[in-house]
């Protein structure tokens, strides 16, 4: 190997994380050229790079490094650290890990971390469909895809939860449309325009996708939803519009909600579907009622 040594994928963990300078002003002078030479000559990933740069080098808390990040293609960001001898760089997984602090420290961190899930989620979570009153303390988040056959098993557990709870319990839809599954995006847009009209045209949707997973594509599945929705007391031109003129604005409202839905999940730790959050915490493996149940009397006090 060269002198100018990569380690890939290496998560840097120092005690000196907490005590080394503040980032300078302005970027630190390297020979970016040698350096990003190196990196083609020693990484297959990037040997072919059409573009290659490092940006927002500065002076790390570890000593003796610049940190930055390795951008590929104008698209792909890496971590990355550099010796200030420039001999060594390191390709990290993620950001340079903060284990220097106390018990009290992490706890007020966790808070912190919590609060702000929790304002997210609430942000996220207005304007879409829900169950139980607008008053109730307890609010329940469930992540879903139309498509996703364990949502469509947690259906009567959700139902059941919300026969439970009447007044105590407010459930709110939240749409994670998985991009493997092809169908549920345009699933979630068409149920999502009749909420727009009725929360009542919204739920019969959520019924209908869940109990004939099978039967739907992406082709089908908006018809399809116009047939069922055909008793429903929409205005069934409206949503239509909403559902499939993607040159509307209503149309483009719609979306962004889906998306901002998605990356909101995301955002909070979303992995897969179904996925609960109850008063802003995530239930981990919410599998039976007894379980949800569990967290939502607690969040209540009870």
């Amino acid at each position: 190997m060269s002198r100018f040594a990569v380690v890939a994928f290496c998560v840097v963990f120092a005690s000196s994380l907490l005590m080394g300078c503040g980032a300078s002003d302005s970027s630190p002078e390297v020979n970016e050229q040698k350096i990003l030479a190196n990196l083609r000559l020693e990484i297959p990933q990037v040997r072919d790079a059409d573009s290659l740069r490092i940006d927002s080098l500065k002076e790390s808390q570890v000593d003796g490094f610049y940190q930055g990040e390795l951008v590929v293609n104008n698209r792909n960001r890496v971590y990355v650290m550099i010796r200030k001898d420039e001999s060594e760089a390191l390709l990290l997984a993620g950001p340079p890990l903060d284990i220097g602090r106390t018990a009290e420290e992490m706890q007020a961190s966790k808070e912190d971390q919590q609060r702000e899930r929790a304002d997210l989620l609430k942000n996220a979570s207005q304007g879409m469909p829900a169950l139980g009153p607008d008053e109730a303390p307890v609010t329940m988040l469930e992540f879903s895809d139309f498509q996703c056959p364990y949502c469509a098993r947690a259906t009567s557990m959700v139902e059941e939860l919300h026969n439970r709870y009447p007044d105590q319990l407010r459930i709110v839809f939240m749409h994670f449309p998985l991009s493997s599954h092809e169908w549920a995006r345009p699933a979630a847009v068409a149920a999502q325009c009749a909420a727009r009209q009725s929360e009542d045209a919204f739920w019969t949707l959520h019924d209908f996708y869940f109990a004939n997973q099978d039967v739907f594509t992406p082709k089908n599945v908006v018809p399809q939803s116009e047939e069922q929705l055909a008793d429903a007391t929409i205005d069934l031109q409206q949503w239509r519009a909403c559902a499939t003129d993607r040159q509307s604005d209503v149309h483009r409202s719609v979306v962004k909600q889906v998306n901002a839905s998605l990356e909101a999940g995301k955002q909070a730790g979303v992995t897969g579907t179904p996925s609960f959050f109850v008063n802003g915490e995530k239930v981990q493996g919410a599998r039976s009622v007894d379980a949800l149940a569990q967290k939502i009397e607690a969040a209540a006090g009870n």
